[in-house]
C-alpha cells in the first residue's frame, strides 16, 4: 500500500505538534507551560500553510481509498485549523498557570486531528475513528476543572451521551455492512441492496441509527440534551470548540455518508432530516428565550444554528438527483459559507464571554448590564456578533442565511421551500434573545454590587475579539471572498 505523505502532511504536522506539546509539558513547570499553547498555535498555522497549495492540485487518494484529499476536504480543513488556532489563542489567558494546561492543549490537538480526518474519510470505519477522535479527548477536557461540580457534571453527561452515540453509530455500521457487504461509501452506493427498487428494511434502519449518532454530535433535536450543561460546565474555550469545529465535523461526516453512500435512498433520508432540522431550529430558539446564563444561551443558539445547517443536506436528499446538477453544488457551497461565517460569529461571542468571565465566573446575562459603558469596544463587538447571529445586516450573518435561503429556494422542491420559510421564522424568534442581550449591555442598569468600573480584558482576548469583529464586519460588507472560497469546495464522489 503506497502512502501519499504529502496528502497527509497537515495531519502529520498536528500529530507532531501534539507529541511535542506532551514532551514540553513534561520538561517545564509553572508559568513557562504556556509555551504549549504557542507550539499548538504555530502547528495549526503551519498546517494551514501546507494546505493552501492543495487547493490548486488535483484530488488524490491514499490508504487504499480510505483517505481522499479533494477541494472540499482542503477547504474544510482550512476552516477547522483556523478555528483551532483561534480557540488555542483565546484559551491561553484562562489556562495560564493552570495545572493541566499542557494536557488541555494536547487533548485539543488530538480532537483537531479528528476534525482533519473527517472530510477526507471515505469509509464508515474511517468516519467512526475520525468522529470518536474528535469526541474522546473532549470528554477529558470537559472535566479538567476537577474541583468544580459543574465541570464534573459536564464531563459525565458528555461522556455518557458520547459513548451512547458511538454505540449507535457502530450498530448502524453493522446493519449497513450486513446489507451491503462493505463499509466503503462508494461501494455501498454501488451495491445491489442500496440500488434495489425495494431496499431491505435493515438498510433504512442503519441510516436511522447513523443519523441519530451524528445527531448527538451536532446537538440536533432530540439528541441535544447534553449540550447546554456541557457548554456551561466545561472550560469555555472547549465550549467554543465544540460549538464550532466539533459541530462542523459532524455535519461534514453526515454529508459524506448520505451524499456519497446513499444517493439512491435520498427520498427517504431527505424528508427525515428536514423534520429534524425544523425541530432543531425551533426548539433551540424557543428554549434560548428563557435562558439567564450567557453560555447556556449560546449553547441553545448553537442548537438552533444546527437546524439551519441541516437544511442544505436535507434539500439535497429531497431532490433525489444526488451527484448531478449544479443545484447540489450550490447547496454544498451554502453549507460551507454558513459554517465559515458561523465560526467567526460564534467564536467572537465566546471570546467576549471568556474576557468577561474573568470578573464574573458564572456569567449570567444580567452580569453584562452596563458593559457598553464599562467595556465599550468588547460590548460593541459582542453586539455585532449577536446581531450577526440573528442575520441582520450589515454584519456577516445576513450573507450566511441568505446563501442558505437562496440555495434552498433555488432547489425547486417543496421541502426546500418549507425549510426556507422555517429558517426565516426562527431567525425572527432568535432576534428576541440576541437583541435582549444587546439591550442589557447598553440600557441595563448596573447593580451596585457589580458596579466595579471598567471590565478589563487580557490583551490576547482583546486582540482575538477585534479580529473576529473585523471579520464579521468585512464579510457583511464585502462577502465575495468568502463566496469564492466556498466555491472552491468541490466534493468529488470518485477519485
Amino acid at each position: 500500500m503506497r502512502i501519499d505523505y504529502a496528502a497527509l502532511a497537515p495531519e502529520l504536522v498536528i500529530t507532531g505538534a501534539a507529541c511535542l506539546v506532551l514532551l514540553v509539558d513534561l520538561a517545564v513547570r509553572g508559568r513557562t507551560r504556556v509555551i504549549s499553547g504557542y507550539i499548538a498555535l504555530v502547528g495549526s498555522l503551519l498546517a494551514i500553510v501546507l494546505l493552501i497549495p492543495k487547493m490548486f492540485d488535483a484530488p488524490t487518494s491514499t490508504l487504499n481509498g480510505l483517505f481522499v484529499l479533494d477541494h472540499f476536504a482542503v477547504v474544510m480543513k482550512i476552516i477547522f485549523l483556523a478555528v483551532a488556532a483561534y480557540v488555542i489563542w483565546i484559551a491561553i489567558p484562562p489556562m495560564r498557570g493552570h495545572r493541566y494546561e499542557g494536557e488541555f492543549v494536547f487533548l485539543l490537538l488530538c480532537s483537531v486531528l479528528g476534525t482533519l480526518l473527517m472530510p477526507s474519510s471515505r469509509d464508515l470505519l474511517m468516519l467512526f475513528v475520525s468522529l470518536e477522535l474528535v469526541s474522546a479527548p473532549a470528554f477529558v477536557i470537559a472535566g479538567l476543572r476537577k474541583v468544580n461540580p459543574l465541570s464534573n457534571e459536564a464531563a459525565l453527561k458528555f461522556f455518557i451521551f458520547g459513548v451512547l452515540s458511538a454505540g449507535i453509530f457502530v450498530y448502524g455500521i453493522s446493519l449497513i455492512y450486513g446489507a451491503t457487504g462493505t463499509t466503503s461509501l462508494a461501494a455501498i452506493a454501488a451495491s445491489p441492496a442500496a440500488r434495489a427498487a425495494h431496499p431491505p428494511a435493515i438498510l433504512f434502519t442503519g441510516i436511522v441509527f447513523i443519523v441519530a449518532a451524528f445527531g448527538f454530535k451536532v446537538s440536533a433535536v432530540p439528541f441535544h440534551f447534553w449540550a447546554p450543561d456541557t457548554y456551561e460546565g466545561a472550560p469555555t474555550p472547549l465550549a467554543a470548540f465544540l460549538s464550532v469545529a466539533s459541530k462542523a465535523a459532524g455535519f461534514v461526516g453526515l454529508l459524506l455518508i448520505l451524499y456519497i453512500g446513499f444517493p439512491a435512498l435520498a427520498k427517504f433520508w431527505g424528508p427525515f432530516l428536514g423534520v429534524i432540522a425544523i425541530l432543531t431550529m425551533t426548539v433551540g430558539n424557543v428554549v434560548a428565550l428563557r435562558q439567564r446564563q450567557f453560555v447556556r444561551l449560546l449553547a441553545y443558539s448553537s442548537i438552533a444554528h444546527a437546524g439551519y445547517m441541516l437544511i442544505p443536506i436535507a434539500v439535497i436528499g429531497s431532490k433525489a438527483g444526488v451527484g448531478s446538477g449544479s443545484s447540489n453544488a450550490t447547496l454544498i457551497r451554502s453549507l460551507v459559507i454558513y459554517l465559515a461565517i458561523y465560526s467567526i460569529m460564534q467564536l467572537g461571542a465566546f471570546a467576549v464571554a471568556i474576557g468577561v468571565s474573568k470578573q464574573y465566573p458564572t456569567l449570567l446575562v444580567r452580569d453584562l448590564s452596563g458593559l457598553g459603558r464599562r467595556a465599550p469596544l468588547p460590548a460593541l463587538a459582542l453586539a455585532a456578533f449577536l446581531i450577526a447571529l440573528g442575520g441582520i445586516p450589515p454584519f456577516g450573518g445576513w450573507f450566511a442565511k441568505f446563501a442558505l435561503f437562496t440555495a434552498a429556494i433555488d432547489a425547486g422542491t417543496s421541502l426546500g421551500l418549507v425549510l426556507a420559510i422555517a429558517m426565516v421564522v426562527n431567525s425572527v424568534i432568535s432576534l428576541f434573545y440576541y437583541l435582549g442581550v444587546v439591550r442589557v449591555m447598553y440600557l441595563g442598569e448596573t447593580p451596585e454590587a457589580q458596579d466595579e468600573g471598567a471590565v478589563s480584558f487580557p490583551r490576547t482576548i482583546a486582540a482575538a475579539t477585534a479580529l473576529a469583529f473585523i471579520g464579521v464586519v468585512f464579510v457583511g460588507i464585502y462577502p465575495e471572498p468568502f463566496a469564492r472560497f466556498a466555491d472552491a469546495a468541490r466534493l468529488v464522489l470518485h477519485v
